[in-house]
């Protein structure tokens, strides 16, 4: 159900000094006396969690377990300055204080570095693997270009899974729920030896989808299917060798958004008046597959002052996607995309970490060389071509349409430059339907095309009439010379001859392409020192030498399924005259370049133990992004590559345990420098369909993050944190005279976030009954592709669980969105350019229950 927001009263840094201030350290424990110690490696060494003078979150196995957590999503939910919004696995968002990934493509890398078990994941895609048999996940904010490498300037994100053990162990679990939704997981631990043992996990997860689709199989499902193993020998008593293999798969609907426009919503299939939380209708299924492999061998060797780690790897994947762009089965607006990617990489790492009387020290080397091979396909017909026809026309001169001598619908809404996308679609389709409706379906397009060429060869020149509203007119003219009443057969200028409408009134397919093709090599060299100046004081500084180089190919061309548009003008259609900003004219093209960057990374710190429970720290650090390739867009006007990214962050944070460890707080405030960032924008000319482009831009961040916990009782424990950010565009370099997004703030990055949780355990005869509950409230904030705002939101999700005495077995209920809140995900795709506004749902209410055996 949908609620008016009371916002939580988070609005004020006032609650930041009422709440004592806490940085970002989720590790939730069982209510107990002592808050447990947290060990972390994210200094490449194994450290208690609050001796790290980083802002680090860290989640064991056993937490992720009670917080019923399945992805990373449900952790950025629980973490402070953090937002990991996924609806889509394989085109997955990762946002940490504002600093983000959001490129399906493969012409730039992550600002958030992925590792599993020390091994980067180039692609986000890559990175999102089953949690379960995880022994903990560090996510580590800020820059993290020292130790973690290129790639990290928002931070890192390291899953470490379980190594295999001494002991014998067994456990299966099933969980149970709404939508259909069954998932199974097992892992067996066996030694085999005194020197070897094996683990082995796997899991297999099913649901339903929640978007019921009445022009097919219902939306946005699960299906997915894991297997994880390794292999531990300790070769000598120094030496230890563990091998790691993974593989998964899934093959679902996800990441599906549907359109908002309610004329195009209703030249669907759905009965009925338009609901935003309603049924919806499209008629192309929305497809998300992906193959994961990935193995390594990590070998640690112990010398007396010092350890020494070698971890080669291999990974690899396939993935498909489908999206229905404009979200509706509406055969006026056929519009979809296709992405394929065949990514494989192989890493080197050298690490040797010591430490003499006060230093401790870190030396290392990585190398890594990535393949990728991308295509990009975009399918429409000919009615969607004639919607978008309009919408340039619109937009190149919104008052056009008001100076015709005919009135047509949807004038009056007197749409300007200021209008918002969704009253354009509007206009447009009240445009389109009269048009259908006096026998000119298909003017508008055979005008734009001819005014495109006759008129001006060049469709990227402002001067051109090629954006005027001529619908008819097809030679140079004003505005006001627009002369609708003209009936289907008139020849105004030679161009709509009785043939055209023949050919445009049986809507044949439009099909365009783009590959891309890529081969990366990233070679490094770092150190990393400690000293102690006193038992009180330590110095920390680091440097890291990167050199990455890159070679890249794009190959365009299209493939109409029916050749008409170049048979009507008697030429080659250039690409870029709809999805691809390519300006080739027809044919394949293949474009090579060839590139290199360097960059230093360095961090510099100085942390004080007031106390042996309490410690500040002051740091300086920087982080260093590859430069890369426009992917999908590369004629004129478009740079075919843009240079690296770079962010300084400078923070200072307290941490501390008090109440003889019971309770613990830390807090960290920061602000950053963030130097030609690179963004994936939904934007064009004035007389094209909006493409995706990567923009550079220049921005700055302050805000401060905390969390708390609290075992208030043996039997209560609670955490809670917030986070609070300002973000602004210093700098932002226009490509095609599209709005300048100076003074905004950056995407998907809410002002506020808050996030409060309660566990409450009863001792009961068969074992302790644990009643869980918590609370995540999120500001509003702007969409990454258009810049729309997207609403405030709140999430309650609750869990009783009840464990056995000797922990051999658990049962638990839960309820996540206990309330069923209807919200948005975000405004997504450029269906909105051809008429069709499109938006992504959250999910709804979902419950079920979880049952855990160990032998």
């Amino acid at each position: 159900m949908k609620h008016n927001r009371i916002p939580f009263p988070v609005k004020s840094l006032s609650v930041a000094v009422a709440f004592s201030a806490v940085a970002a350290t989720p590790v939730w424990v069982q209510a107990s006396s002592l808050l447990e110690e947290v060990v972390v490696t994210a200094q490449k060494r194994e450290q208690n969690l609050q001796d790290v003078p980083i802002s680090i979150s860290a989640f064991s196995g056993d937490s992720l377990k009670e917080m019923g957590a399945e992805s990373i999503s449900d952790i950025g939910r629980a973490t402070a300055g953090v937002e990991m919004n996924n609806e889509s696995v394989t085109q997955a968002n990762y946002n940490v204080r504002g600093i983000q990934t959001d490129d399906f493509t493969v012409g730039s890398d992550p600002a958030i570095a992925l590792y599993v078990d020390g091994v980067y994941a180039a692609r986000g895609a890559g990175a999102e693997i089953p949690l379960e048999d995880v022994e903990r996940i560090e996510i580590l904010k800020g820059p993290q270009g020292t130790l973690f490498g290129r790639n990290a300037t928002g931070g890192a994100i390291h899953y470490i899974t379980k190594k295999p053990g001494d002991e014998a162990e067994r456990a299966i679990n099933l969980s149970l729920g709404n939508y259909g939704k069954k998932k199974a997981s097992f892992v067996i631990n066996q030694p085999i030896s005194d020197t070897v043992a094996a683990r082995l996990s796997g899991t297999v997860n099913n649901r339903n989808g929640y978007l019921n689709n009445v022009n097919g199989p219902d939306l946005n499902d699960v299906d997915s299917q894991s297997v994880r193993g390794s292999i531990r020998w300790d070769a000598t008593d120094d030496t230890e060798v563990i091998w790691r293999g993974e593989y998964s798969e899934l093959s679902q609907n996800s990441g599906t958004v549907y359109t908002t426009t309610q004329s195009v919503f209703a030249a669907g299939n759905v009965n009925g008046p338009f609901d935003l939380y309603g049924d919806v209708s499209l008629d192309t299924t929305s497809l998300e597959e992906r193959d994961l492999f990935g193995t390594s061998i990590e070998i640690n060797h112990e010398f007396e002052s010092a350890t020494f780690t070698s971890i080669t790897a291999y990974r690899s994947m396939n993935v498909n996607f489908v999206n229905d762009e404009d979200g509706s089965s509406d055969p006026g607006h056929h519009f979809s995309s296709e992405n394929i990617d065949d990514q494989d990489q192989i890493s080197q790492e050298f690490r040797l970490v010591g430490e003499w009387e006060d230093l401790k020290w870190t030396v290392g080397a990585a190398y890594s060389k990535e393949h990728v091979d991308h295509i990009t396909e975009a399918t429409a017909t000919t009615n969607m071509l004639e919607n978008f026809a309009i919408y340039n026309a619109l937009s190149a001169n919104p008052d056009a349409l008001l100076a015709s001598p005919v009135q047509i619908s949807g004038a009056q809404l007197g749409i300007n430059a200021n209008s918002t996308e969704q009253e354009v679609a509007e206009v447009v389709n009240g445009v389109r339907s009269t048009l259908v409706g006096a026998g000119l379906d298909g003017l508008a397009l055979s005008s734009f095309l001819f005014s495109a060429y006759a008129a001006n060869p060049n469709p990227f020149n402002p001067s051109s009439p090629y954006g005027a509203l001529h619908l008819v007119s097809c030679g140079p003219s004003n505005a006001g010379d627009v002369a609708v009443a003209a009936g289907p057969t008139a020849a105004i200028g030679g161009c709509l001859l009785p043939q055209i409408q023949a050919r445009l009134s049986n809507d044949p397919a439009w099909h365009e392409s783009v590959r891309n093709t890529g081969t990366y090599e990233s070679t490094a060299l770092y150190t990393d020192f400690t000293y102690a100046l006193n038992d009180s004081v330590n110095i920390s500084a680091g440097l890291r030498y990167t050199y990455d180089e890159k070679t890249f190919t794009v190959q365009t061309g299209y493939r109409p399924e029916n050749s008409f548009l170049t048979n009507i003008l008697g030429q080659p259609l250039p690409l870029g005259l709809f999805f691809f900003n390519a300006g080739n004219d027809g044919g394949n093209v293949i474009q090579r370049y060839d590139e290199d960057w360097d960059a230093l990374s360095g961090r510099f710190v100085v942390d004080y133990f007031i106390s042996q429970d309490a410690m500040v720290y002051g740091s300086v650090s920087t982080g260093f992004k590859s430069g890369g390739f426009n992917s999908l867009s590369f004629g004129p006007g478009i740079k075919p590559t843009f240079d690296q990214e770079e962010v300084t962050n400078y923070e200072v944070g307290f941490k501390g345990d008090f109440l003889e460890g019971d309770l613990r707080y830390n807090v960290a405030a920061y602000f950053y420098e963030y130097d030609n960032k690179q963004d994936l924008q939904l934007i064009g000319p004035a007389n094209a369909i909006p493409s995706y482009n990567i923009t550079t831009a220049d921005a700055e961040g302050k805000g401060v993050d905390m969390e708390l916990y609290w075992s208030v009782t043996d039997a209560f424990f609670m955490s809670a944190n917030y986070s609070f950010l300002d973000t602004e565009i210093t700098r932002y370099d226009v490509i095609f005279g599209e709005r300048d997004q100076t003074g905004q703030p950056l995407a998907n990055t809410p002002e506020h976030k808050f996030y409060i949780m309660g566990e409450y355990t009863v001792p009961v005869s068969m074992g302790d009954l644990v009643f869980r509950g918590d609370y995540n409230w999120v500001d509003d904030r702007i969409g990454q592709l258009r810049g729309e705002e997207i609403e405030d939101y709140f999430t309650v999700n609750a869990r009783i669980s009840l464990i056995s005495s000797d922990d051999t077995w658990s049962v638990a209920l839960w309820a996540n969105n206990l309330t069923d809140e209807e919200d948005l995900l975000d405004y997504t795709g450029p269906g909105s350019a051809v008429g069709s506004h499109t938006v992504a749902r959250r999910l709804p209410r979902m419950v079920g229950v979880d049952l855990g055996y160990r032998f």
